[in-house]
């Protein structure tokens, strides 16, 4: 009975929710960067099309809405330079993820061109081949002194192109910190401040990949990566005007290894992953996915399954005034070298708190806002684009070390599971930190308060993206 009751509210919720957001004729999965054209463009190679046509003759609008988003998704999450994993599928960052002109403590200045893969519009064809898209990337960093490159083929497949297959070989450098910082954001603190909050490592080896979406809703997607990963050290500690505070050593992959090969499996589901709007004021989106290592191809002591999950709300409950909640949850079982563990603390996590403090195998995190702004006349946005907005926010975290016992599990033996670490949770065990900020979503100042730990000191970051 209260399962039924439960899939009614649901139904209720839902339905009319989808009805409205249906109305809207716009393709969320369309990409509008400014830099929009392509290599065949640039190369004079494009083929005439009905496509490339309605391009260019919306080059200008398109600009226009670019412009409109990066004032309130920041540098970064709005795909308006480049699409990198923050306007690609949810596997993106399975492959090397960092941007093609970037500036770090381990490549320097990094110079590359690109072209882009999981990317669901395409405007040309390869060797006349209708949508058989190569992709990839070249480049070099001026401290590694390394060149770097992928290549790979993708093609879309149906008349409305809702299936994409694809694979790659790379070596290059990569990041699992691209949801605590936007790529290019990290990029100009490092270059202008020594703040680089990423940590690094090489990537050398290939992938294959399957994704399919509905026309706005769903979008899932399979990936089989083989790979080796390497600890890279530290090879700059130069930036414009932070000379004085040299950049963090580059961790090791794991304490025990600075080169591990893994063979992994990766699935993703998202719901609404464009954040489109399911009624007036509200929305919604949601996402689950698992990295499955755990198996005789990847090294015997790093053997793991990883699995997340995030939910993201956002409400208008007034005009100007925008409710923002961010929720995920993660758990691992097995041997997961460092790098793949769950960090919490500093930027993009627990803002009062020291920078990836927290670590371990189970994680809770909470990223709760509240944005007081100028409403906007335009239907479908909540606040004026390009004014200030004051923000209000309580971060809350928690993390446990699973502990495994060694050796083979026994039959009747409790087995633990990614979820094991979470029996003992208690809210009282939550980490919060508590602050206030001021700007727009393309640049605000934040102040922090760690609430329950430390010193009390707060905390200041300046921002290029919101925080989700």
């Amino acid at each position: 009975m209260k399962r039924l009751i439960l899939f009614t509210i649901t139904l209720f919720v839902l339905v009319p929710a989808v009805s409205f957001a249906q109305q809207s004729e716009e393709d969320p999965f369309k990409r509008d960067p400014i830099f929009n054209k392509s290599l065949e463009e640039l190369f004079g190679m494009e083929q005439t099309s009905v496509d490339s046509a309605r391009v260019e003759s919306d080059e200008r609008s398109d600009a226009e809405r670019v412009a409109r988003r990066l004032s309130y998704t920041g540098v970064d999450l709005g795909g308006g330079f480049e699409a990198g994993p923050y306007y690609s599928n949810e596997l993106y960052s399975q492959y090397p993820n960092l941007p093609m002109i970037h500036f770090n403590r381990v490549n320097g200045l990094f110079l590359g061109i690109r072209k882009e893969r999981m990317q669901w519009h395409r405007y040309s064809s390869f060797l006349d081949i209708e949508q058989i898209h190569p992709h990839g990337f070249i480049g070099y960093g001026t401290a590694s002194k390394d060149w770097e490159y992928a290549l790979g083929l993708e093609k879309l497949i149906g008349v409305e192109k809702r299936l994409m297959i694809g694979g790659e070989f790379h070596k290059a450098t990569s990041t699992e910190d691209h949801d605590r910082i936007g790529l290019i954001e990290n990029s100009i603190t490092s270059f202008f401040a020594s703040y680089d909050f990423q940590d690094y490592h090489q990537m050398e080896g290939f992938g294959l990949y399957a994704a399919y979406r509905t026309q706005r809703w769903i979008e899932a997607s399979f990936s089989y990566n083989r790979d080796t990963f390497r600890s890279l050290e530290r090879n700059t500690t130069w930036s414009l005007f932070g000379k004085a505070s040299p950049y963090r050593i580059n961790p090791a992959i794991d304490v025990g290894s600075d080169e591990i090969d893994l063979d992994r499996y990766s699935f993703a589901l998202s719901f609404n992953p464009r954040n489109v709007l399911l009624a007036n004021r509200f929305t919604f989106a949601a996402t689950v996915g698992a990295e499955l290592a755990d198996n005789s191809e990847s090294d015997e002591n790093y053997r793991y399954n990883k699995y997340w999950s995030e939910l993201k709300l956002f409400y208008n409950f007034e005009p100007g005034s925008v409710l923002r909640w961010r929720l995920k949850a993660g758990g691992i079982t097995g041997d997961v070298p460092d790098f793949k563990q769950f960090y919490l603390g500093g930027v993009g996590t627990l803002r009062g708190s020291p920078y990836k403090y927290f670590r371990g195998d189970n994680m809770l995190l909470s990223n709760l806002e509240v944005q007081f702004g100028r409403s906007s006349s335009q239907p479908g946005v909540w606040m004026r684009d390009y004014n200030m907005h004051i923000l209000l926010f309580l971060d809350s975290g928690w993390t446990k070390d699973t502990e495994f016992v060694d050796g083979p599990v026994l039959a009747d033996g409790p087995e633990a599971s990614a979820t094991s670490g979470f029996s003992s949770f208690k809210f009282s065990d939550l980490h919060h930190d508590a602050g206030f900020g001021l700007g727009t979503g393309a640049f605000r100042a934040e102040i922090a308060w760690p609430l329950k730990e430390f010193d009390g000191k707060p905390a200041f970051w300046i921002r290029f993206n919101p925080t989700f």
